[in-house]
C-alpha cells in the first residue's frame, strides 16, 4: 500500500521564465467536502432605518467566486507534427496536417475535453488549431516560446478556465539536450479551484536507446511536482504528456511524487516494494497529485483517431474537491483597518464589538506591524501588498508619515509593486475603498488607471485596481459609503480605514477621553457593518471580516502590538497563533524578516487572497505561502486538537 514515505529527491530542475506576468515561480500560490454554518451576531442597533438591499446584477453576480467540486476532463495527445508528414516526410498517405488537426479538435469536441497537453505540436498544426478553436479555446505558450516549448502546448476551454500564470522547466530531449517544456497555472472560472499543469515529450529510441535520458527527465519532472506541491499543498498538479516508457515511468514517478496516474495503478510507497500500473500499458501518460481524484480514464484508437495521428487520444476526469474557504462558503472579505487601534482596549468596557470578535472568531492581541515603522501609512501600504517598508527586504519603500501627492508606491520601490487589488481584480473579482485617513489617497493613485498595470489575465478588466473609492477626512463619510455598497452591491474585497483612534490619540494621547470616544465610535461602526453583512442576503453567511490596525498611535513600548480579529464562515472561536505554530508571539517585538516570524498585521494581503482562493501577491513577502489559517479542523480537516 501508498504510505506517506518518500525517497530521496533529485536536484531541482532548472526553471525558466516565459513571460510569468508579474510573479515568479519562487513566490508561487499558495482540501476536501465540508460545510459550515456562520456564526451568529445578535447586536441591536437603535435607529437602523437601512433600506431592503437591491439584487445584484447579472455581471456582479458572475463575477462572484461560488463554492464547490471541481470537475473536468483532462487530455494528452501527440498529434503526430508536420514535418513526419509533409511532402517527402518519414510518414507518407497520412492527410496534411491542418486537416488532421481539424479532426483532432472534433475529437476534443465530441470527448467534452477541457484541459488538453499536445506532442509534436509544430507551428502548421498551432496555428491551424488557432484558427479552428480561438476564441473558445485559449492556449500557452505561443509560437514565440523558448526553444520548442510551444510543441508542447497546453489548451484549454476559455469558457472554464483562465491563465493566472506560465513559465517552463528545462528537461532533456534526444542526445540529452535540454529543451524548454510549458508549466501553467489555470484558475477555474466558477470555483476559483487552482491548478498547475505540466505537459511533456520525453526521447523515443528512434535515435539510439535514449533510457538514460528518460531516466533524467523523470527525476527532473518528479521534482518539479514536489517543488510546486511544497511551495503551494492546496493546488493540484496535472502532468501529461508523451513519456516513450511504461512501466519504466510509471514506478519511478510515482515512488518519487505524490502523483497518481488516471488509469490506476498500484504500488507500496517504500523501495523496492511491489509496483503495477494498471494494463494495458500507453506510453501517453495523464497524471495528477492529491486531492484530484481520477474517474473515466479511456484511451480512443479507432475511428477518427486512426486518421489524426499514430498515437491515442488519452483522456480522464478529474474531480477536486473545494478548498477549505470555497467548504466554508468565503465568497467576499471585509479588511477594517481601525488606525490607532491598541491591544489592551480590546474588551467588553471599551470596544464591545471587537470583544465579540474575540469571543467568537480567531483572533490574537500580539500581532505585530512591519520592522521598520509602526505608523499608519507604511503599515497600511504593507497591508495591502504584503511587502516590508524597506527596499533591501523587497519592500515597497514607503517609510515616511504622510508623501507628497506625486508619490506613487511604484515610484518608492522603483518598480511596479501589485496589491491585493491586484490579485482580485484580473481575475475577474470586484474590489473597493473607502478610507476615512485622506492620506489613503496614495493607495487610490497607486493602482489607478495610469499606475496600475495591464491586466494579462483572461479578459482585460483595466488597469484601476480599485473599483468604488471614497478618501475623506472623516470616518463617518467613508464608513457610510461602505456600508451602502455592502447593501447593495458587495465586492468581493472591500478596505475600510477609520482614522478618528489614531487622530485622537495624536491630539490627546492614547488614554484621554477624545480617545475612548473616538474608540467608540469606531467599535459601533465595526458593528454596523457587521449587522449589515448578516443583514443581507448576497453577504449574510458568506463574507469574512478582519479587523486590524496599521498603526497604535502614539504610546509606550509595546507600540508595535496590534490586534488581528478574524470572524465568519468556518471561523471558531481560536487564538491564532495556536491556530499556526508556525509563528510565534514569543519573538522581540522588533523581529526582521528571516527566522521565526510573529503575525503582521501585513499578513491581510494574502490572507485574501487565500480566502478568495487566490494566488498570493506577487512580490509579497509576507505569508507569501498563504499558510496563515484561520480556520477550526471542522473545515480543513487537521487532526491537531481544537485551540
Amino acid at each position: 500500500m501508498r504510505t506517506s514515505s518518500r525517497l530521496a529527491e533529485p536536484s531541482a530542475p532548472r526553471l525558466g521564465s516565459r513571460r510569468p506576468r508579474r510573479s515568479t515561480l519562487v513566490a508561487l500560490v499558495a482540501a476536501a467536502l465540508a460545510s459550515a454554518v456562520a456564526a451568529t451576531l445578535v447586536l441591536t442597533v437603535p435607529g437602523d432605518d437601512d433600506p431592503d438591499p437591491e439584487p445584484p446584477t447579472a455581471s456582479q453576480a458572475s463575477a462572484e467566486r461560488r463554492a464547490g467540486v471541481t470537475t473536468f476532463q483532462v487530455a494528452s495527445l501527440n498529434v503526430l507534427g508536420h514535418s513526419h508528414t509533409r511532402p517527402g516526410g518519414n510518414r507518407p498517405g497520412w492527410e496534411s496536417s491542418p486537416k488532421r488537426m481539424a479532426y483532432a479538435t472534433q475529437l476534443l469536441e465530441s470527448s467534452g475535453i477541457d484541459i488538453v497537453g499536445f506532442q509534436e505540436f509544430e507551428p502548421q498544426q498551432y496555428t491551424a488549431f488557432v484558427k479552428l478553436m480561438s476564441p473558445r479555446w485559449s492556449i500557452a505558450p505561443g509560437l514565440d516560446a523558448p526553444g520548442t516549448a510551444q510543441s508542447k502546448a497546453i489548451a484549454w476551454r476559455s469558457s472554464d478556465w483562465t491563465l493566472v500564470q506560465q513559465t517552463t522547466f528545462m528537461s532533456p530531449y534526444f542526445g540529452g539536450q535540454m529543451q524548454a517544456r510549458p508549466l501553467v497555472q489555470l484558475r477555474h472560472n466558477v470555483t476559483g479551484q487552482l491548478v498547475w499543469v505540466m505537459n511533456t515529450h520525453n526521447p523515443a529510441n528512434t535515435r539510439g536507446n535514449a533510457q538514460k535520458y528518460r531516466d533524467q527527465a523523470e527525476r527532473i519532472q518528479a521534482n518539479l511536482v514536489n517543488t510546486l506541491r511544497r511551495q503551494s499543498p492546496d493546488v493540484p498538479v496535472i502532468f501529461v504528456g508523451d513519456m516513450n516508457d511504461r512501466e519504466k515511468f510509471y514506478c519511478p514517478m510515482t515512488y518519487l511524487s505524490d502523483l497518481e496516474s488516471a488509469s490506476g495503478g498500484y504500488h507500496e510507497d517504500v523501495p523496492g516494494g511491489a509496483c503495477r500500473p494498471t494494463k494495458p500499458v500507453e506510453v501517453d501518460w495523464v497524471m495528477g497529485t492529491p486531492p484530484i481524484a481520477w474517474s473515466g480514464y479511456s484511451t480512443l484508437k479507432k475511428g477518427l483517431i486512426q486518421k489524426t495521428t499514430d498515437h491515442p487520444l488519452v483522456w480522464a476526469t478529474a474531480t477536486v474537491p473545494a478548498d477549505a474557504a470555497a467548504r466554508a462558503g468565503v465568497k467576499r472579505v471585509v479588511v477594517i483597518d481601525v488606525q490607532g487601534l491598541r491591544s489592551p482596549v480590546v474588551n467588553k468596557a471599551q470596544a464591545p464589538t471587537l470583544a465579540w470578535m474575540r469571543e467568537n472568531g480567531a483572533s490574537t492581541l500580539q500581532a505585530r506591524t512591519v520592522e521598520e515603522r509602526t505608523t499608519s501609512l507604511p503599515n497600511a501600504v504593507s497591508m495591502v501588498t504584503g511587502r516590508p517598508v524597506g527596499r533591501k527586504y523587497g519592500g515597497h519603500g514607503i517609510s515616511q508619515a504622510s508623501v507628497p501627492r506625486s508619490t506613487t508606491v511604484q515610484r518608492a520601490a522603483r518598480g511596479y509593486v501589485a496589491s491585493m487589488f491586484d490579485a482580485a481584480h484580473d481575475i475577474g473579482l470586484t474590489t473597493a475603498l473607502y478610507s476615512g485617513d485622506a492620506k489613503a489617497g496614495l493607495i487610490t493613485r497607486s493602482w489607478n488607471n495610469t499606475n496600475g498595470a495591464v491586466d494579462r489575465i483572461g479578459k482585460n478588466n483595466g488597469r484601476r485596481k480599485i473599483g468604488p473609492t471614497v478618501v475623506s477626512d472623516n470616518d463617518a463619510t467613508a464608513y457610510r459609503a461602505a456600508r451602502d455598497r455592502l447593501r447593495k452591491a458587495a465586492p468581493a474585497l472591500t478596505l475600510v480605514q477609520l482614522d478618528e483612534p489614531a487622530d485622537a490619540a495624536a491630539a490627546h494621547g492614547p488614554r484621554s477621553k477624545q480617545y475612548r470616544a473616538a474608540l467608540k465610535r469606531a467599535d459601533i461602526r465595526v458593528r454596523r457593518i457587521i449587522k449589515t453583512i448578516r443583514s443581507t442576503e448576497r453577504t449574510a453567511g458568506s463574507t469574512m471580516v478582519v479587523v486590524t490596525a496599521s498603526s497604535t498611535g502614539p504610546s509606550p513600548a509595546p507600540a508595535y502590538k496590534v490586534p488581528f480579529l478574524v470572524w465568519g464562515p468556518g471561523v471558531v472561536r481560536s487564538d491564532l497563533y495556536r491556530l499556526n505554530p508556525q509563528y510565534s508571539a514569543g519573538v522581540p517585538l522588533r523581529t526582521r524578516y528571516s527566522g521565526t516570524q510573529p503575525i503582521r498585521s501585513s499578513a491581510v494581503a494574502n490572507l485574501v487572497t487565500t480566502l478568495l482562493s487566490l494566488p498570493p501577491v506577487s512580490g509579497s513577502r509576507v505569508n507569501s505561502k498563504q499558510d496563515l489559517e484561520v480556520f477550526g479542523p471542522a473545515i480543513t480537516g487537521s487532526s491537531r486538537p481544537q485551540p
